[in-house]
């Protein structure tokens, strides 16, 4: 605990922990990871000053918003991953895996009464964040969320930034104190209270039944009332997966990173959103792992502010400079912007300029006009978009460069920008493994203005940016890419 940052723990309530109390409970809901993780060292932390054991809590619902047979096989394999740790190093490991909707909240609540202090994870969107905001009010004991989601805590930002150079002033900044009090590589390792937790027979037979569901997933996944029409992906969502694919940018693509990493079929992004939304690894690694490779003589010393330039700030190889921008500073801004804004997700947060110009053009005739579901099954007459959206719904993933025009195109093909905004949250969240995330509504937002500026105005589009296939299709390699994804039926004209 001493070594994590004040601004990472948020206060509940003002509770103190519970005398009575037979142990702390750590609850994962958004960094399903032993390693590198700042909440976990912070619950073992109060665990040891209490002199308790640990409880470690996770859970998987079956009614949380777009749940899929996609969504529920990965998040599943990471479970059956930290439960088969968790026997390995005989640590007290309780998981949950509904079958109706309902169940985990009753065992949960049952659970948690003979609780000294409930740590969980802070995390700005989806269902994590309004139970986060009703947990402090359920319980008389202490309850603090710990922010692990990267190396500039939430609690750094006063408001929203409202746009990256805005938040990279920020991060260059604060850049070398996060990075030089990482969370722990293994917080468990410091945990002195190993007994075991008494659990009731009925909490027992709940633990032991949701062992059995997701180490037997494919007999299991078919009884629920999810949609089962969404199918699982060729990622696994277990941290080894995670490493593997980071080795695998490091070695292949980072090399390239700065001039290939728009090109599709270059291969040259990192790809390692998936496993980053689920928290089976840290930012602070990713981080890492890139300055690792910068020249031979770098060291931080290297570092120097300048004023939020994209440029100039790492001072090493212009690849590793260019991948942490955006991993550091496009992806963080997402979270500090969401962190500040309850509505995140809303047409309304838009900044005035975007919002105005785009309600200024909402009537605009659009030549071409699709139904979400021509969008969905890619019936457009568009090749390159229908492919991106091939992407999307067979591989749970999309390129960085092309997620952009295909966001740009669904505001010109839908009746009103509104739509668009719901049309497009909606495919993103139902087909995308990462989707559900700071980090993906900043890139549907980006489409529609925020985090931009204004540019030359035009129909439809107002003073928003505007993309095209043509020009996109002159800028980047695509042909394999097309070769894999582009042989899409395009609606009959």
């Amino acid at each position: 605990m001493q070594g994590i940052n004040s601004k990472r723990v948020f206060r509940r309530n003002e509770n103190g922990p519970n005398p009575d109390g037979d142990f702390v409970v750590y609850w994962m809901q958004a960094h399903h990871r032993y390693k590198y993780n700042y909440a976990l060292e912070y619950a073992v932390g109060w665990a040891n000053k209490l002199d308790k054991p640990l409880l470690i809590f996770e859970e998987l619902k079956c009614d949380y918003p777009w749940a899929s047979d996609r969504i529920h096989t990965f998040y599943l394999q990471g479970m059956a991953e930290n439960a088969d740790i968790a026997e390995k190093k005989g640590l007290n490991y309780f998981p949950v895996v509904e079958l109706n909707s309902g169940q985990s909240k009753k065992i949960w609540q049952e659970l948690f009464k003979n609780t000294c202090c409930l740590i969980t994870d802070e995390y700005p969107v989806f269902f994590i964040r309004d139970r986060n905001d009703r947990l402090g009010k359920q319980f008389n004991f202490m309850v603090r969320t710990v922010d692990s989601n990267g190396l500039i805590p939430l609690g750094m930002t006063e408001k929203a930034p409202y746009n990256a150079y805005f938040f990279r002033k920020i991060m260059q900044k604060n850049f070398i104190e996060g990075y030089t009090a990482p969370p722990s590589e293994d917080p468990i390792s410091r945990l002195k209270n190993k007994s075991y937790v008494s659990l009731t027979k009925r909490q027992k037979e709940i633990r032991e039944t949701s062992l059995k569901r997701m180490h037997n997933l494919a007999d299991f996944i078919g009884k629920l009332d999810i949609r089962h029409n969404i199918g699982p992906i060729a990622l696994a969502g277990t941290r080894p997966a995670a490493l593997e694919k980071l080795d695998c940018f490091i070695q292949h693509g980072l090399k390239k990173y700065d001039e290939k990493r728009n090109d599709p079929d270059e291969n040259a992004t990192s790809g390692m959103s998936p496993w980053l939304h689920f928290g089976k690894i840290s930012e602070y690694e990713i981080v890492k792992k890139a300055l690792e490779h910068q020249p031979q003589n770098w060291d931080l010393d290297n570092i120097t502010y300048n004023g939020g330039s994209t440029g100039g700030f790492f001072n090493g190889d212009e690849n590793v400079d260019s991948f942490l921008d955006e991993v550091i500073t496009w992806r963080e801004v997402g979270f500090h912007f969401a962190h500040h804004t309850p509505d995140y997700d809303k047409f309304e947060t838009l900044p005035d300029w975007a919002r105005d110009t785009l309600e200024d053009h909402a009537d605009d005739p659009r030549k071409w006009t699709y139904s979400f579901e021509e969008l969905e099954q890619s019936k457009t007459h568009d090749e390159i978009w229908n492919a991106a959206q091939a992407q999307l719904r067979e591989a749970g993933v999309m390129h960085n460069y092309l997620r952009m025009l295909w966001g740009k195109k669904v505001i010109e093909w839908t009746p009103n920008p509104k739509t668009a905004l719901e049309y497009l949250i909606e495919l993103n969240n139902l087909y995308a493994i990462d989707g559900r995330d700071p980090n993906s509504y900043s890139g549907i937002f980006w489409c529609f203005g925020r985090f931009d500026r204004a540019w030359q105005e035009r129909p439809v589009f107002g003073k928003i940016r505007y993309m095209t296939s043509d020009s996109t299709r002159k800028k980047v390699k695509l042909k394999q890419y097309l070769a894999k994804y582009g042989n899409q039926q395009k609606l009959d004209m």
